[in-house]
């Protein structure tokens, strides 16, 4: 019997013995098209946006696992000494229209077993444990929603109740499951069938006891139908062409609709067999660790160069701890092993081929602490916090990423190894907050910092027509830059409007933002240059331009049109967008940014960096650039030239 299957046998069993009790449910550097989606907190080794999109985050690993998109609004807690083990209330909405899901079907699993619960028509529901403590939203289903279904014993959602309270309000947001349509073309835009095609969600950290279809092949028409969520990459492949990849773009998302272009093949050669790489995961005392999970990414430090499958590969180890991934594409990868209550064991820049590997995973310390409100002290009931490693001056690599359910304000994060990290603490209405945290060698206590979150600015607008000005119903507006990244854990700092168009975003930091603005039949807009400062925004009208018969949505933003990654003390470029400003003035993949406008881009830190290079339609700015092409023979570093660089309205 196969490992998945005998998981999902065991959850039917703990459900059942459970007695079936009413309850709920409950990555390299970020890499962005002049700006991150979701800056302040990047996921590790996202895949590279293309220029005037939205940066897809996608998280390849337990400690970074991605879950459903849950919202933490303000959560309330009160004393109820009726609540003799504790009781959680609140609510299961749709992250598109906002509206409640009816009989969703939630799963939690702490040491009293597993217990269910369903929500009611509007979408509310109410779990009271079977014994107090800390419980894990486990498995989540919804019919015409993504399920949520991670290995068991790993979700990074954490409820912990305690007798005697009550904690109430709290809003969780699914998935829709889309369907679109997609499309392979030929170079001349004639339709290719049998084509091979592949869905890459970034979900499968939380899809793993509910595999969905990820193989099509194209009919004679070309097209095949799929299931996917925005953000998802689409790859298609045939022997008599060069393969082609799509994102799922919110346009996309919209429109219903992705077409892959197939490129000329150049040789007629057949492509590079596949190579392997194969191993041991050990624990610190030299023991096998077996059903550690082993993830395979392309080198970090190889981007803007990318190995292999965009997310990855992934294995589990045998009893006696080894494994093997075949079928990787020649070249350089990361490679980490997890697993339950220990500290990761990574190998970096691994050339393929290796059989030798040997990845240690020592017991590692706890960080530990609590969550308040800066004014008043008092801790705060929900929250999300990202753990990042620090790679350099502006890079950061998740290291793992929860939210917490806790009427005292209380996290705990085991099985973390020596290094330097930062925490970021993100609650809704509130700011985010960011603490730099030294985990010191042979460390055997927990390390504790606490953290104090203070109250944003409040925006309000309105999103209506261009043109016409009717006001949009069920457009959305996100803020990037903010929040605790892209992975369904996140704290997103969102809206969507009311039949009025109106909108409100609250909790927003100090400084200029950008916000991300669609809706139904139209195009997409990213706005900058906006300011938050002050407990209330000036109130925003936003305009979107209508599609016409046959049109497909895009997305429109100003900037230099390039996709950027933080790497040491500068900002390489990846993909260059054809007629940006970065084109223009003959920037090219593998450029560094160091300066802009005279200012050194680690004094303004990755997403203020992003923001400076946005700004009006047909302004300059100055680029202090290390042209990839002028690295010296000795390997020495390129000398900083200055560029001017003209921003450029971009429409893809």
């Amino acid at each position: 019997m196969d490992r998945k299957r005998t998981v999902w046998l065991l959850i039917i069993v703990l459900v059942l013995v459970g007695g079936l009790l009413v309850l709920l449910r409950g990555d390299g550097g970020e890499r962005v098209p002049d700006g991150p989606r979701a800056g302040g907190a990047g996921a590790s080794k996202p895949a590279p946006a293309r220029a005037g999109t939205r940066t897809s985050q996608r998280p390849e690993s337990p400690h970074a696992a991605t879950a459903l998109p849950s919202r933490l609004v303000p959560a309330t807690h009160a004393e109820d000494p009726a609540e003799s083990r504790g009781s959680f209330e609140g609510l299961v909405i749709s992250a598109t229209t906002g509206e409640g899901v009816a009989n969703a079907e939630l799963t939690f699993a702490g040491a009293g077993g597993a217990a269910s619960t369903r929500t009611e028509a509007n979408g509310r529901f109410r779990f009271v444990p079977p014994t107090a403590g800390t419980w894990q939203l486990a498995v989540v289903t919804a019919r015409g929603y993504l399920p949520f279904g991670p290995e068991w014993g790993q979700s990074p959602i954490r409820f912990t109740a305690v007798p005697g309270q009550r904690i109430s309000d709290i809003v969780l947001a699914l998935t829709p499951e889309v369907e679109l349509l997609g499309r392979v073309e030929d170079p001349d835009g004639q339709p290719v069938a049998g084509a091979q095609v592949r869905v890459l969600t970034g979900r499968g950290g939380e899809s793993v006891l509910f595999p969905t279809s990820d193989h099509f092949t194209s009919d004679a028409r070309g097209e095949f139908r799929f299931r996917a969520p925005e953000g998802a990459s689409v790859e298609a492949r045939h022997p008599a062409y060069a393969s082609a990849r799509a994102e799922v773009t919110p346009s996309a998302a919209l429109a219903r609709r992705v077409v892959l272009k197939l490129g000329r093949r150049e040789s007629a050669q057949a492509a590079p067999p596949g190579e392997s790489l194969a191993g041991r995961v050990v624990d610190g005392e030299g023991a096998a660790v077996p059903q550690a999970l082993v993830s395979v990414t392309s080198a970090s430090s190889a981007w803007p160069r990318r190995y292999g499958d965009e997310l990855g590969y992934e294995t589990l180890t045998d009893a006696e701890g080894r494994f093997t991934l075949e079928g990787l594409e020649p070249g350089t990868y990361d490679v980490t092993a997890r697993s339950m209550g220990l500290a990761p064991g990574e190998l970096r820049d691994v050339r393929t081929g290796r059989k030798d590997l040997v990845l240690t995973l020592a017991a590692g310390t706890r960080l530990v602490g609590t969550v308040r409100d800066a004014a008043t002290g008092r801790p705060l009931p929900s929250f999300t916090l990202a753990v990042f490693t620090k790679r350099g001056p502006l890079q950061r690599d998740v290291f793992t990423q929860h939210s917490f359910i806790d009427a005292q304000g209380r996290y705990v994060v085991a099985g973390v190894p020596a290094g330097s990290y930062v925490l970021q603490a993100a609650a809704s209405g509130y700011a985010p907050s960011e603490a730099q945290v030294e985990v010191p060698e042979g460390a055997s206590g927990p390390v504790t910092t606490d953290l104090s979150l203070s109250r944003g600015t409040k925006m309000a607008g309105r999103v209506v027509e261009e043109g016409s000005g009717v006001p949009l119903e069920h457009a959305s507006i996100s803020v990037e830059g903010v929040g605790t990244g892209e992975g369904a854990l996140s704290l997103r700092y969102d809206a969507l409007t009311d039949a009025r168009g109106d909108f409100t975003l609250d909790g927003l930091p100090p400084g200029e933002l950008s916000l991300f603005v669609s809706a139904a039949g139209h195009h997409s807009r990213i706005l900058s240059g906006i300011t938050a400062r002050g407990d209330t925004a000036p109130p925003l009208t936003i305009e979107l331009r209508k599609t016409e018969e046959g049109e497909e949505p895009q997305v429109e933003l100003v900037g230099i049109g390039a996709v950027l990654a933080p790497r040491e003390d500068a900002l390489v470029l990846g993909e260059i967008a054809p007629g940006g400003g970065a084109a223009e003035a003959g920037l090219v993949t593998g450029d560094s940014i160091v300066h802009i406008d005279g200012r050194p881009v680690v004094e303004m830190g990755f997403a203020n960096a992003v923001q400076r290079i946005r700004g009006p339609e047909g302004s300059r700015l100055v680029l202090g650039v290390r042209k990839a092409s002028a690295v010296g023979t000795d390997g020495s570093a390129a000398p900083i030239v200055d560029i001017p660089v003209t921003r450029r309205r971009i429409r893809r």
